[in-house]
């Protein structure tokens, strides 16, 4: 159906018989509708804009993982995920108890030599802990297997006595050789260090038996040491 364009006199001539209402009031009803829209446009971000706020804080990147911020009643859990550093097309899920940005204790080393093996081994003090240090060798382990693709993980002991009673591999930085080696201990403070001679060896230090930030930063370093080397050597194959 085609509708006729009314001119001006026709549509001045429509108005005054009351069939078209007047320019002013159509302008008022125009504002007034764009108003409108405007309130239910500042309506709808006053909420949603606080809920994408809130939801992009508690998402981040650091160290070479990406964050998300999850709280269950009275616990935040920091889920992290990155890719498999064997296979980068499986990703690997890690869930920490302190944010890994404000996890500040002090490291000793670059953590980026591994074996296909490995020995996690633990002193009597922390094999006799029932807090979360024993919880979070659970972590460790599947770290070590799943995020670095370890194939081989075993459990060993600090002390001679404490292996052979509990038929466990004797494991310290100086008996162990060509293996990945993770020890376990308790001490003053909260710290990671690479041993110098053998530096396949790490010593997490925990300063009590609910004491995480050692072996989760050892997680978050290891990561982010790996992937920056693998990222300077990119870099350089470009260059070449």
């Amino acid at each position: 159906m085609k509708v006729e364009k009314l001119t001006e006199e026709e549509k001045e001539e429509k108005i005054q018989e009351g069939e078209l209402p007047k320019k002013s009031v159509r302008q008022k009803e125009n504002r007034q509708l764009i108003w409108f829209f405007v309130i239910i446009g500042i309506v709808f971000m006053s909420f949603l804009g606080p809920y994408f706020y809130i939801q992009d804080s508690k998402t981040f990147e650091y160290a070479h993982i990406d964050w998300a911020i999850e709280d269950y009643e009275s616990l935040r859990i920091y889920h992290g995920r990155f890719p498999v550093l064997t296979n980068p097309t499986v990703t690997f899920n890690t869930y920490l108890r302190t944010d890994p940005r404000e996890n500040n204790i002090e490291t000793v080393g670059e953590f980026v030599d591994f074996d296909s093996k490995a020995i996690i081994s633990m002193s009597p003090e922390v094999d006799s802990c029932r807090g979360e240090l024993s919880r979070v060798m659970l972590d460790l382990s599947s770290f070590l297997k799943e995020g670095l693709g370890v194939s081989e993980i075993v459990v060993g002991s600090t002390v001679q006595e404490s292996a052979t009673n509990l038929d466990r591999p004797y494991a310290t930085c100086d008996s162990v050789q060509g293996k990945t080696l993770v020890i376990v201990e308790l001490g003053d403070e909260s710290k990671v260090v690479q041993n110098e001679n053998n530096k396949k060896c790490y010593t997490i230090y925990a300063s009590s038996c609910a004491d995480l930030t050692g072996a989760e930063k050892f997680i978050v370093k290891t990561v982010d040491d790996i992937e920056t080397m693998l990222d300077e050597a990119r870099a350089k194959k470009q260059e070449q």
